[in-house]
């Protein structure tokens, strides 16, 4: 019987190169992974800040969101609605001995409010952002403070012990500090492009604020922004 052993070498030169290109790609494959591995894991930093947060929040559903919202707002309070749109938050606290002092008053009131105690604590930091570590604490630490001076703004101009050209001159202030950490930012790498973005909206806000006549409650709406803001870090970075 006659053999035809150009077909035969073909099929198994076929089969062999299949087999090749298959290993190669398994091989290529391995190395892409270590090296993105590699990549993401250079310089791989813990960043830590324990500030804590103390939001004021009357809890609300889905339905009664937009209502709860309106009412918060109108009462004096910051009405930011949380993410998830279970509770809305009256104020922001830095210290939980006021917080409680403010939720009893409410009580008092017939107010019912809770406080949701929120803390930053420790992310990782990977690749770029690890060897960026320091200017991101920087920008941390400056939103904290920009966040602190509309708290102080806030509860001064309710007690009347600023008008409205001192609270206009904290508010400015704020927002130059603010847009000007974005363009600082934006000059130096792509890496801050989300955490710009959120930095955007607050400024946003701040001149919306500005063009107005100027309450407490919408500096304390900034201040909680700010705030989560930052709690938020491990998204941006």
């Amino acid at each position: 019987m006659d053999y035809d052993y150009s077909n035969r070498y073909s099929r198994r030169r076929g089969r062999g190169g299949i087999f090749f290109a298959a290993v190669l790609v398994f091989v290529f494959s391995i190395c892409l992974f270590v090296g993105i591995f590699w990549w993401n894991s250079r310089a791989a930093e813990t960043f830590t800040r324990d500030t804590s947060y103390y939001f004021l929040v009357r809890s609300c559903e889905d339905t009664t969101a937009s209502a709860v919202v309106g009412e918060v707002y109108f009462s004096g309070g910051a009405g930011y609605l949380l993410e998830d749109g279970k509770a809305v938050v009256l104020a922001c606290y830095f210290s939980e001995e006021t917080a409680n002092s403010v939720r009893e008053g409410l009580q008092e009131k017939g107010v019912e409010t809770q406080i949701l105690k929120r803390t930053l604590g420790e992310i990782e930091l990977n690749g770029d952002a690890a060897e960026s570590k320091k200017r991101i604490a920087a920008n941390v630490e400056t939103l904290e403070t920009c966040a602190l001076i509309l708290y102080d703004t806030a509860n001064a101009l309710e007690r009347t012990e600023y008008g409205q050209e001192e609270a206009r001159v904290a508010l400015s202030g704020v927002l130059k500090v603010i847009k000007g950490l974005r363009e600082e930012n934006a000059a130096i790498a792509t890496l801050y492009d989300v955490w710009n973005a959120e930095l955007l909206r607050a400024e946003r806000k701040a001149i919306e604020i500005y063009s107005g006549i100027l309450f407490a409650k919408d500096i304390r709406y900034l201040q909680v922004q700010l705030c989560f803001t930052v709690l938020n870090l491990n998204r941006y970075f």
